[in-house]
């Protein structure tokens, strides 16, 4: 197992090639948080320069199921973030049943969103934009999910996995919940 912390005998390039790959994926974050936010602040444009919203005719969305996949996300991170933990503490057993549980509801949450993407009823701008918000977290979701998967089959192949590849999908995760959390706010509370 390599980390930073845990294992003293990183050399200093190994520490240098973990610092980069750790300000990679900070920098890979950052240009994601732009994006988001961009989709937010379009949205609210949309939403101030509307006489009403939704416009006319239109059902305001019914928050009750993404509400339940919002949490099931969040359970998901939790779960995601006792697997570092086990992971640093060398416990791949416990890494792996919180990992496998987290990498379902997140599953379950990009196919119940999926559901929500298809049927939300087509009225122009308010469902246009509903479809590329969640479309655009659902396609991070999923190629984050298959990385959650490739580290999850990593642990059930190798004794000892290494934490540099569950810590960057972890943070990659943690960032998928927290982008949803504000699309989810954007979308169905504000």
């Amino acid at each position: 197992m390599t980390s930073d912390v845990m294992e003293p005998e990183l050399t200093p390039k190994e520490l240098q090639d973990l610092r980069n790959k750790r300000t990679g994926l900070a920098i890979f974050q950052v240009s994601w948080i732009m994006v988001f936010l961009t989709l937010i602040l379009a949205n609210l444009q949309l939403r101030n320069s509307a006489p009403t919203w939704p416009p006319p005719g239109v059902d305001q969305l019914n928050p009750a199921i993404p509400t339940l996949m919002t949490l099931a996300l969040i359970v998901s991170s939790v779960l995601v973030r006792r697997g570092v933990r086990a992971i640093k503490n060398g416990d791949n057993a416990a890494f792996l049943s919180g990992w496998r549980i987290a990498t379902g509801l997140g599953a379950l949450f990009i196919v119940v969103m999926a559901i929500e993407w298809i049927t939300v009823p087509t009225s122009g701008q308010y469902s246009d934009l509903f479809r590329v918000m969640v479309g655009f977290h659902g396609v991070h979701a999923l190629a984050i999910s298959y990385f959650l998967l490739r580290v999850y089959r990593d642990g059930t192949q190798y004794h000892r996995l290494h934490y540099w590849p569950v810590e960057a999908a972890a943070n990659l995760w943690y960032f998928v919940t927290i982008a949803w959390l504000l699309f989810f706010a954007t979308l169905y509370v504000i």
